[in-house]
């Protein structure tokens, strides 16, 4: 497997590694050239990275050489490999094991955890293609030295991702402002032409008519600035977080009399009335009045938004009985600038994404899934320590 140790060896390695990373644009293209380095200059059969990602169990594989990806998933889901992952992350050194059975036999396997500023981002699994062998004391010291440099390396890697993000952020924000703010601008400022030139020639109900419109598209800018300035402190990490008891029925009812309007009957409220939760006011309204405008937009009634604490959580969903989320559209549902079918009527497809990255700076989750017997279901998943019942009126 690994012959002899020497120095001018040991430098060899280490320089073949760093070049492998010039050029490399972003953090899949860096690993995917890891993988290549370390199995030839180590001369290990195949050698791939699985993602450790938060709430996730087990990671996923990412990168691989002469690794299918779907054989180093499922190696990684396995017990046993599992248990050497959690091992890898709570010691943060370099974990060697014998008797892992793979789709090539049972052999031996070599675990380095990638420690990206101060969690575990991603494992690197090396093995002989399921064949057993032996490393020397020298041979794991090598390899502990190169799971430091890599992750440094990745590291590099990940703050490019992010500026690239960024630069694509700021096409999508122009594209945004050519297009969405244009219509409403312009309905606005063709009704005030329209009203300043012939006002007074203008019958009763063309007046009606010219208001009515004059509302629509008002409301319409305002809901987009407010978008946009969502995103500008999500982004610029400026939306503080601040604990408070919320009276999460009366907060909802007030959420549905603002945004649903004279449609306010479509939706049931299935929250007990005592239910208290610690949270941010701010996160919390944004959250549900995406989920709830989202419902009344794409969805059918009844629309019914219940929540509840258990498991030291809590939860609060928004399920409603229209057609539900294609599969396709479902593996972008959380994406900027994704809408749904009717996307050429209203919406500017940053609700959902807002709510979601609300809920991320709150210390939760947003997900998704399809409702039974058919619609859609938005479930709001925020750890607290400061949660059971009130009186209704204490907090009013």
């Amino acid at each position: 497997m690994i012959e002899s140790d020497p120095q001018d060896r040991t430098l060899a390695t280490i320089s073949a590694l760093v070049r492998s990373a010039y050029g490399a644009v972003d953090s899949t293209t860096l690993l995917g050239r890891i993988c290549e380095t370390l199995s030839r200059t180590l001369r290990f059969e195949r050698a791939g990275i699985a993602r450790n990602v938060a709430g996730q169990d087990p990671p996923h594989a990412i990168a691989a050489h002469r690794w299918p990806l779907h054989e180093l998933g499922d190696l990684a889901a396995s017990e046993e490999v599992r248990a050497i992952l959690a091992e890898a992350e709570d010691t943060g050194a370099v974990v060697f094991a014998h008797g892992i059975k793979s789709a090539g036999g049972t052999g031996t396997i070599v675990v380095l955890p990638l420690i990206v500023g101060d969690r575990c981002h991603s494992f690197l699994l090396a093995d002989d293609g399921g064949a057993p062998f032996d490393l020397k004391d020298s041979d794991k010291v090598l390899l502990a030295t190169l799971a430091v440099i890599i992750s440094a390396l990745l590291e590099q890697a990940i703050a490019l991702d992010e500026l690239a993000k960024v630069g694509e952020l700021q096409t999508d924000f122009i594209a945004l402002a050519s297009h969405e703010l244009r219509a409403p601008t312009a309905a606005l400022c063709g009704i005030a032409a329209t009203l300043h030139r012939r006002g007074d020639g203008l019958s009763p109900q063309q007046r009606r008519n010219l208001s009515e419109v004059l509302h629509e598209q008002g409301e319409r800018l305002r809901r987009l600035v407010d978008q946009l300035l969502d995103l500008s402190r999500l982004e610029g990490a400026s939306a503080p977080i601040a604990h408070t008891p919320l009276a999460v029925r009366d907060r909802t009812e007030e959420i549905v009399r603002g945004v649903a309007a004279e449609r306010a009957d479509e939706i049931e409220l299935q929250i007990d009335p005592g239910l208290l939760m610690s949270g941010d006011a701010n996160a919390f309204d944004r959250i549900v009045s995406n989920l709830i405008t989202n419902a009344l937009r794409y969805g059918r009634r009844p629309i019914v938004v219940s929540a509840s604490i258990r498991d030291r959580h809590f939860r609060l969903a928004v399920e409603d009985r229209g057609p539900g989320v294609s599969s396709e559209l479902e593996l972008q549902l959380f994406d900027r600038f994704t809408r749904g079918d009717n996307a050429a009527k209203t919406g500017t497809g940053l609700g959902l994404s807002i709510a979601r990255s609300y809920a991320r700076a709150h210390g939760g989750e947003l997900v998704y899934k399809q409702a039974t017997p058919h619609g859609a279901r938005f479930e709001l998943v925020v750890p607290t320590a400061s949660t059971g019942r009130h009186d209704p009126d204490e907090l009013r």
